[in-house]
This record gives structure tokens, C-alpha cells and sequence, in this order.
């Protein structure tokens, strides 16, 4: 089973994507929502993770569950997004809620 917090202690003194400058550390990983570099945003260094990617114009919403983290090149499930908004969002909503209630 993956640790987040075993894993953030190495990834937070080792990890390439980080940029620290002046005015603090920053992620330069494609996934990481915030650009942020800490515990929180760091989509390694979390078993549950989600965030939006544009492919052509085509929204999907990348989902990462600790059950798939003995399947690394199946880590993350990955859904199309309706093109309207609404619609899109309630696809969101709907994942996202049964992944917490799970």
C-alpha cells in the first residue's frame, strides 16, 4: 500500500519538478492544479488526486485511486467531459463524490 506522507518526505527534498524561488516553492509537474509545491497540491505524493487536461478542445477529468497503484500505466482513470458547462460539472460533481464516499 502507498504511504502520501512516506512518499512527500522524499519527494519534498529530492523531486525535479520543484522551483524554489524568493518567494517560495513552486510545482512544475503538468498535473498539479495549484503550481503550488506542497503536501497538498503534489499529485505524486497523493494516492487520490484529480485534476482537468484540454486535448484538442476535449475536457477530461484525470482521476488517480490508491487502487490502481499497482497498475502504474493504469494510475490514472481518465473521463470525458460533456461540452457544456453544466453538464460537465455534474460529471464532475458525480465522480468526485463517489470516489470520497467509496
Amino acid at each position: 500500500m502507498q504511504n502520501d506522507e512516506v512518499t512527500w518526505g522524499i519527494l519534498n527534498k529530492y523531486c525535479s519538478y520543484k522551483a524554489e524561488i524568493e518567494t517560495g516553492k513552486f510545482c512544475r509537474n503538468p498535473d498539479n492544479v495549484t503550481g503550488s509545491c506542497n503536501r497538498i497540491s503534489c499529485p505524486l505524493a497523493n494516492s487520490r488526486y484529480a485534476t482537468i487536461k484540454d486535448h484538442d478542445g476535449v475536457f477530461y477529468l484525470y482521476m488517480k485511486t490508491i487502487e490502481r497503484a499497482h497498475m502504474p500505466k493504469d494510475l490514472w482513470e481518465k473521463i470525458k467531459l460533456p461540452l457544456n458547462y453544466d453538464k460537465a460539472l455534474e460529471t464532475i460533481d458525480k465522480h468526485l463524490v463517489s470516489e470520497l464516499l467509496d
